[in-house]
């Protein structure tokens, strides 16, 4: 019988053994390696910038909370619900590293994810409805864009009220601010799938220009601005979409 018992045992220790290598490790969240996050204090002279998501960083100079939420997920800030009224009012620089350059840009939405609920304790859930939104289609003739035939900088820079310069950027940092200049969601149709070089000059109803700026060569509104300058139309529409509710955030902690 002692061979018996021994045989069971083994059996029963190869099982356990077997198991414990099947069962799921728990991993942290991804988190940048350092991370800087600063409440802006007075008078802004543009609509923020300039941004920078790729290289393993994320930085972004006098930010609304909501676009960078928008950033973290992957969506327009316009499809980021709910939450206070200072999440579309204070500004704060962000300036966040990676351990290493090689991270990429879903790498660096985790981390921005991760650093969200760590400092405005963000909780979200996600959600599904038919919204009124504009398809971003090609012109008649084409996009006008320089199609950038190095890197992938991602380098937004507000210039000045409704001037905004586009470095090395895909055409999701397109989408997010015209969808954040409209107001309602953008989706892009174009088919244009690599990183371009480009600037868009409008009129931008959130923020007048200065008396003496008024009268001379006004800039297009969005639209035209859109069409003229870069060779592609806004269409409007309807669609089901998805949508981020914020079911709570706080004000970020110190550094």
């Amino acid at each position: 019988m002692a061979w018996l018992l021994v045989a069971t045992t083994l059996i029963a220790t190869t099982t356990v053994d077997v198991i414990l290598a099947q069962s799921p490790q728990t991993q942290s969240p991804l988190a940048f390696d350092v991370a800087s996050v600063k409440l802006v204090t007075g008078p802004l002279s543009s609509g923020g910038g300039p941004w920078t998501v790729g290289h393993g960083r994320f930085r972004a100079d006098a930010a609304w909370v909501r676009a960078v939420i928008a950033v973290a997920y992957g969506i327009p800030a316009v499809q980021v619900h709910g939450g206070p009224q200072w999440v579309d009012r204070d500004r704060y620089d962000f300036d966040a590293k990676a351990e290493t350059a090689d991270a990429g840009l879903d790498s660096i939405r985790a981390m921005l994810q991760t650093l969200l609920a760590d400092r405005f304790k963000l909780v979200t859930h996600r959600e599904t409805h038919e919204i009124p939104l504009y398809a971003l289609l090609l012109g008649k003739n084409g996009s006008k864009m320089q199609e950038a035939k190095e890197g992938r900088k991602n380098y937004i820079n507000w210039t000045g009220l409704g001037q905004v310069t586009f470095t090395e950027c895909n055409m999701l940092g397109l989408i997010n601010i015209l969808s954040f200049t409209i107001g309602s969601p953008v989706i892009d149709k174009t088919g244009l799938a690599g990183v371009y070089n480009f600037k868009l000059e409008f009129a931008d109803p959130r923020f007048p220009r200065p008396a003496s700026q008024t009268a001379v060569d006004p800039p297009p509104d969005i639209f035209a601005a859109v069409e003229e300058q870069l060779g592609l139309k806004l269409e409007a529409s309807k669609s089901p979409a998805e949508i981020l509710v914020i079911d709570n955030i706080e004000r970020a902690s110190e550094n």
